[in-house]
């Protein structure tokens, strides 16, 4: 069974201006990067300007790769500004999240979906 966890936020903003885009390419994955976190497999943005929306697609090798991103989240200079700009209209959790991932997440209105069957390819 996997172990692996996405994470998929879906987020809307009043009107793309520059400091989103400055947002994203000079803080938010500069310093996501820069973090070393070795379970962090990936963290892409998805931006439609006109449809004042973007997708936040990270994947992590297990629950607690996760766990550390998103300690080291709020605990950023990433976290404010990313509320200033953004809300959350979604939060889906990919996988099998365990009970410490879960209870870090509490007050986020994290959807869950369980790892069912698949595979993937390299």
């Amino acid at each position: 069974m996997s172990k692996k966890i996405t994470f998929i936020l879906k987020l809307k903003f009043e009107v793309y201006i520059p400091e989103i885009e400055s947002f994203i390419k000079d803080l938010s994955v500069p310093y996501t990067y820069g973090c070393d976190e070795e379970g962090t497999l990936s963290f892409e943005w998805f931006v439609n300007p006109e449809g004042r929306s973007a997708i936040i697609l990270e994947k992590f090798s297990d629950s607690n790769s996760a766990l550390v991103r998103v300690n080291n989240l709020i605990t950023s200079p990433v976290n404010e500004p990313f509320q200033e700009l953004f809300e959350i209209e979604s939060f889906l959790v990919l996988g099998n999240a365990d009970e410490k991932l879960k209870k870090e997440l509490e007050g986020w209105n994290a959807s869950y979906l369980p790892y069912k069957d698949g595979f993937e390819r390299h």
